[in-house]
């Protein structure tokens, strides 16, 4: 029995981790963070701070000894070390280990989806110990020369992918050996997938509390730019999404959560094809970018019920606005100088969410905008409205 746990902590210092802490915080929750260093997102906002790396075993073993329950800022932890440290501790995890280190592998994924029933993207997996030459001809003898080529590990934001052009070329050969090149030298293992010709990228964020209780936000369409998530937009139901497709995407979401145990916030991606079906592209075991328009578009947010969610705690409504918008700020492709480093000034219709990093990289996510509205046509406009905030913003960057 969970309810009632005081003493939480965050593994990670990321805005993610900056958010569930603002979150934990506004419900009167002792908050520990577990960050690599000081000038992490969510130090700041954090009463309790841990420092060290993912591999410290003696650092994770003091913040887990100070902590009855800990969530996950990403995925991408080393599970066996997890256990080991925590060994003999009264701290429990959500999702649970078990459950994570399933979730963190993408191939694991699919199988997942293939013992569940739900849809997916068809996939070969390439065998490991042989040449990156050999490997391609497996993938174009899979799908041809339309495929995707993904790590089942360690890939986010459009790194540890692929994507075959539509024209095959020598430079696009290159391209995809270098690509097995550098995940054979990160012993990472690598997986070819079907080139979806699809109408559009979708994604739903659903919850599950330890006493069962499960809910989900809308579906909503998500918007990439070079595999990583531009903006989000919705409800996809109301901008050309049938009614059956939500009820499709919630199904599986619904079906992830209770069959596998899932405690907190999470996140599925869908490809929705040509004919209007649904095919999972990955799972998140986490809150998800997708779901950062409920900061100000829900009644309750990603990362309120995520902490409703382990503490076994109702969770709270998910209703949302008629209407919504969500942009990531990212850094622009130019240098930006030490202490430049500003953030947007926001419209009177936008909401900014600035995650407090001190260095701008090109594609570094720097905090988002979200907008809303009672009128699910003015969606398009909203768009428009925070993209030109970025824009400024940028400008005055230079």
């Amino acid at each position: 029995m969970t309810t009632g746990r005081r003493a939480f902590g965050i593994l990670g210092g990321g805005q993610l981790a900056r958010m569930l802490a603002q979150a934990a915080a506004s419900q009167g929750l002792s908050i520990a963070v577990f960050a690599a260093r000081s000038s992490n997102p969510a130090v700041a906002v954090s009463e309790r701070r841990f420092f060290g790396e993912l591999q410290d075993r003696i650092a994770l073993r003091s913040f887990f000894a100070a902590c009855d329950g800990v969530v996950f800022e990403s995925e991408f932890a080393p599970c066996d070390l997890l256990k080991e440290a925590s060994q003999g501790l009264s701290v429990e995890f959500f999702p649970s280990l078990s459950i994570l280190f399933e979730l963190q592998d993408k191939l694991r994924q699919k199988e997942i989806c293939r013992r569940l029933g739900l849809p997916f993207t068809e996939y070969r997996s390439l065998e490991e110990g042989l040449s990156p030459e050999v490997q391609l001809n497996q993938a174009v003898e899979a799908f041809g020369h339309s495929f995707v080529l993904k790590w089942a590990q360690l890939g986010y934001d459009g790194y540890g992918t692929y994507v075959s052009p539509d024209a095959w070329n020598d430079e696009a050969r290159a391209q995809a050996l270098d690509f097995l090149r550098r995940a054979s030298e990160k012993k990472v293992p690598v997986f070819v997938e079907e080139k979806i010709p699809f109408r559009r990228e979708l994604a739903m964020v659903g919850v599950r509390s330890t006493q069962g209780e499960f809910a989900h936000y809308p579906l909503v369409i998500s918007r990439q730019r070079e595999g990583m998530c531009r903006s989000v937009v919705g409800p996809a139901v109301g901008l050309g999404a049938e009614a059956e497709t939500e009820r499709q995407a919630a199904q599986a979401v619904r079906r992830l959560a209770e069959e596998l145990g899932l405690v907190g916030a999470f996140a599925i991606e869908f490809f929705e094809t040509a004919d209007g079906g649904l095919l999972i592209n990955e799972i998140a075991p986490r809150v998800h970018n997708s779901g950062h328009f409920t900061l100000d578009a829900s009644e309750t947010s990603q990362f309120e019920n995520h902490w409703r969610a382990v503490q076994g705690r109702p969770l709270g409504s998910t209703r949302c606005a008629p209407g919504f918008a969500m942009l990531n700020l990212l850094g622009p492709s130019f240098p930006v100088a030490s202490g430049a480093l500003v953030p947007p000034e926001p419209t009177m219709h936008s909401h900014l969410h600035w995650y407090g990093k001190e260095e701008s990289r090109p594609r570094r996510k720097l905090g988002h905008l979200n907008a809303r509205t009672e009128k699910i046509e003015e969606v398009p406009s909203l768009e428009r409205e925070l993209e030109e905030v970025e824009s400024r913003w940028h400008d005055s960057l230079r």
